[in-house]
C-alpha cells in the first residue's frame, strides 16, 4: 500500500495496488451502485491524485472512516454539475448551499464517500432485511392472514417501508424526496407500535378466553394473530432502522438509545407472546375430546409447543441478532476498496 495518505478530521483515502480475483475474496463484499453512481465512482477517481498530492493515477484505492458511517457529512450531487452540502434550517428545510464548485479535489473525495456511505447503507439493511420473513412475504400472502380495521393500515404502511429499503440507494441521492420518505418513516414507525399493541391485546384476550368445542379453529386463530403481530414488530424494526439511514445520523448516543428501546420492546412483546403460547399449550392438555369428534392433540402440541420453544431458547431471537448487528455495524470503523474501473468494494468486519 503506497504512503501517499490524504487525512481530515472524518476519512482518509490510500492509495494502494490493484487487488486481483476480488470477487472471489470472501473478505471483501462487493456493493451495488445505481448506474449513476458507477458514472460518479469513475468520473471522481481522476480528481484522487490531486487530492492526495499523487503525480500518477492509482489502479486502485482504501477509503477509509473512523467510525463506520458516523461523523461524516452529506454531501448532494447537483444536477448542473458540481457538490456541495446543503444548509438546514428549522424542521430539516434547505435555506442554502455550500458549493464545493472550487474545490474539484476535495469535492471528488467528498463524492465518493457520499457512494460509499449510501452503498454501504444498503449492504447493513440488507442483512436485516433478509430475517423479516413475514414481511417479506408477497401482498397476496400478507392479505390472507390480515383482519380487522388494522388491514388496510398495516398493508400499506408494509408497502411503504419495502419501498423504502428497495429504493434507498436511489432515493438518498435526491434531498427532497429523501427528507419526506423520513418523515414517512417516522410515522410508519409510530403506526407498528399501535399495531403491535393492538394485535399483542388480540393475543392476550383469545389466549384468557374460553375455547370451547372447536380446538383447533382455537389455535388458527392465535396463529393469525401472531403473524400480523410478528408483522407489526418487523414493521417497526425496519422502520426505526430505516430512519437512521435516511437521516444520516450517527450519533453514538442516538444510536445507544435506538438500540435500547429496540431492544427492549421488541424483547418485551417476544416475552409476551411466549406466554400466551405457553398458556395455550396448557389449553391443548386440558382440552377433553367429545364422543363424536376426535383431534390429533399430538399434532397441536407440536405446532404450539415450536413457537414455546422459539422464545425459550436462552438467546436472542435472529430480529433482534440482526437489530444489534445492524447499528453497530454503524459505530465501527469502515473500509472500501475502490477499483479503478469505479467499483467499489466493503471489507467485511473479522
Amino acid at each position: 500500500m503506497g504512503d501517499d495518505i490524504i487525512k481530515s478530521e472524518n476519512f482518509e483515502v490510500v492509495s494502494c495496488a490493484e487487488i486481483t480475483d476480488i470477487d472471489s475474496k470472501s473478505d471483501f463484499q462487493k456493493l451495488k451502485l445505481t448506474p449513476s453512481q458507477k458514472i460518479q465512482m469513475s468520473g471522481l477517481l481522476q480528481h484522487l491524485p490531486a487530492a492526495i498530492a499523487t503525480e500518477a493515477m492509482s489502479k486502485a484505492y482504501i477509503l477509509k472512516l473512523p467510525e463506520g458511517l458516523s461523523g461524516f457529512c452529506h454531501p448532494m450531487q447537483y444536477a448542473t454539475g458540481g457538490i456541495g452540502t446543503p444548509i438546514q434550517g428549522v424542521g430539516g428545510a434547505i435555506v442554502g448551499h455550500a458549493s464545493l464548485h472550487e474545490l474539484s479535489a476535495q469535492a471528488a473525495v467528498l463524492g465518493i464517500f457520499n457512494v460509499m456511505s449510501i452503498a454501504s447503507g444498503q449492504y447493513f439493511l440488507a442483512q436485516i432485511n433478509s430475517e423479516l420473513k413475514t414481511m417479506n412475504q408477497s401482498i397476496d400472502k400478507i392479505l390472507e392472514f390480515l383482519y380487522g380495521d388494522k388491514r388496510a393500515e398495516l398493508i400499506s404502511e408494509v408497502g411503504f417501508v419495502k419501498s423504502a429499503y428497495q429504493n434507498y440507494n436511489s432515493v438518498m441521492q435526491h434531498e427532497q424526496q429523501r427528507f419526506a420518505t423520513l418523515v414517512s418513516l417516522q410515522e410508519a414507525k409510530k403506526i407498528a407500535m399501535k399495531d403491535i399493541e393492538f394485535y399483542m391485546s388480540d393475543l392476550d384476550t383469545t389466549v384468557n378466553g374460553k375455547s370451547g368445542s372447536d380446538i383447533v379453529s382455537f389455535i388458527d386463530k392465535t396463529f393469525q394473530i401472531k403473524e400480523c403481530l410478528e408483522l407489526s414488530i418487523q414493521l417497526y424494526s425496519m422502520s426505526s432502522l430505516l430512519e437512521i439511514y435516511y437521516s444520516q445520523n450517527y450519533d453514538v448516543d442516538y444510536i445507544s438509545n435506538v438500540e435500547e428501546e429496540a431492544v427492549t420492546y421488541v424483547g418485551k412483546c417476544e416475552k409476551r407472546m411466549l406466554s400466551c403460547f405457553s398458556k395455550l399449550s396448557t389449553h391443548i392438555q386440558n382440552f377433553k375430546e367429545g364422543p363424536l369428534k376426535k383431534i390429533d392433540k399430538p399434532m397441536l402440541e407440536k405446532r404450539v409447543n415450536s413457537v414455546v420453544d422459539s422464545f425459550s431458547r436462552g438467546t436472542e431471537s435472529e430480529i433482534l441478532q440482526s437489530i444489534r448487528s445492524v447499528l453497530h455495524a454503524s459505530k465501527k470503523r469502515a473500509e472500501c476498496y475502490v477499483s479503478g474501473n469505479g467499483d467499489l468494494y466493503l471489507r467485511k468486519s473479522s
